[in-house]
């Protein structure tokens, strides 16, 4: 559990060896992570689904940022995954 010193203490958790740090849903973490320029790789998946509500991952309080396309892959069930990077 982190409570504070958010920034320090996240970047000593990237800097260890092992595996990535990885975000399941849970957009409230995730924008609190983007806001403080914490999020380095973005792995969305697209469903064909409209759900015309629910909580948005992107909103008014996140700043703009340019990514690069890493890799995109389309399943048979028409889920589209992207796997971007901040530039």
């Amino acid at each position: 559990m982190i409570k504070d010193d958010i920034v320090e203490q996240v970047n000593k958790l990237k800097q260890q060896p092992g595996k990535d740090l990885v975000i399941f849903g849970s957009p409230g973490l995730a924008k609190s992570l983007m806001k403080l320029g914490l999020v380095d790789e973005y792995k969305l998946t697209l469903h064909p689904v409209i759900l015309g509500a629910g909580i948005s991952l992107f909103d008014n309080n996140i700043e703009m940022s340019n990514l690069k396309l890493l890799a995109s892959k389309t399943l048979g069930s028409g889920v589209v995954t992207l796997h971007y990077t901040r530039r």
